[in-house]
């Protein structure tokens, strides 16, 4: 669209771009418009834009720049704390449930199957304790007080702690039998690696090492294939009396005294967990012991 013009329009804007006079100007217009355009001349000629100032600009945009980054850091930092909280919430959340024990405990006389996460398959021999976290998916450690037979499933280093010593494996079957001062761990398929003290021996199918009273024993025997306890009976290899006595007290729930100049004399032989009159007088009978019933729950052994 053409924007049409009038004559006194084009006479200002050719008088203010100087192409023509004031006297030239005064001929063209009226008295009236001439005052009206020399009035406007002067308004323009006070009102001037001056060259910009580029430092002071550019500060001034960097300020604003700036202030804006602020307020994003702000943001940004409470999203931050938020963050963190979050974390710290997820990581006592995961201490927490990692850090939760799963606890086996048999009494007198019983045996507990146990499945493990990673299919590992324990069976626990009476008055023991089994313990391990649920970090045991990552780590596969188990605490272990008394005995129990253990048939591991193939994977990562897996590892039995006791107090006597350690027994490390990656997949095999194994008894782990401990107490005071007593140690004892069977391989019955792959390998072991027993430490304990200052030593550490790898035993393979049938070898077995004991640990007594700081006195070491080794033996080999290929022709089981697992402990016969879990077959409701106890067989035992040059054993301790000591130890014999405590299998039965806890397998019956006895109290049983005897001279302590006997608890070292060795005991080789097995005993049935279903009687305990025939299990006492199996170990008895052979090394010349004789059996006094206190009462119900206590039995003194003497010297005949």
């Amino acid at each position: 669209m053409m924007i049409m013009k009038n004559e006194n329009d084009i006479y200002l804007s050719n008088w203010l771009a100087n192409k023509i006079s004031d006297n030239e100007l005064k001929k063209l217009v009226s008295e009236e418009d001439f005052l009206a355009f020399v009035k406007l001349k002067n308004s323009l000629e006070n009102f001037s834009i001056s060259n910009p100032d580029m430092n002071k600009n550019f500060e001034a945009i960097k300020t604003k720049i700036n202030t804006k980054k602020q307020q994003k850091t702000k943001v940004f930092s409470l999203w931050k704390y938020v963050s963190v909280a979050a974390s710290i919430v997820l990581f006592v959340s995961s201490f927490i449930y990692f850090s939760q024990e799963n606890n086996f405990e048999t009494g007198f006389g019983a045996k507990q199957n146990i499945t493990l996460t990673d299919n590992s398959k324990v069976v626990l021999n009476s008055k023991s304790k089994l313990c391990y976290t649920n970090f045991f998916t990552f780590n596969r450690n188990i605490e272990l007080s008394g005995e129990a037979f253990f048939e591991v499933q193939k994977g990562s280093k897996f590892t039995v702690i006791t107090s006597q010593g350690k027994v490390a494996v990656l997949g095999t079957k194994f008894n782990v039998n401990t107490g005071d001062d007593f140690f004892e761990v069977i391989c019955y398929e792959g390998k072991v690696r027993v430490t304990f003290d200052a030593t550490t021996v790898v035993l393979t199918h049938g070898e077995s090492i004991r640990k007594y009273q700081n006195k070491t024993e080794n033996w080999v025997d290929n022709n089981t294939q697992k402990p016969t306890w879990i077959n409701n009976e106890t067989t035992f290899k040059n054993t301790p009396i000591k130890i014999v006595l405590q299998k039965i007290e806890n397998q019956y729930g006895y109290q049983i005294e005897y001279p302590k100049e006997i608890e070292n004399t060795v005991f080789t032989g097995t005993i049935t967990h279903n009687n305990s009159n025939v299990a006492l007088q199996s170990v008895c009978i052979p090394l010349h012991l004789k059996i006094k019933k206190i009462n119900s729950n206590k039995i003194e052994i003497v010297n005949e």
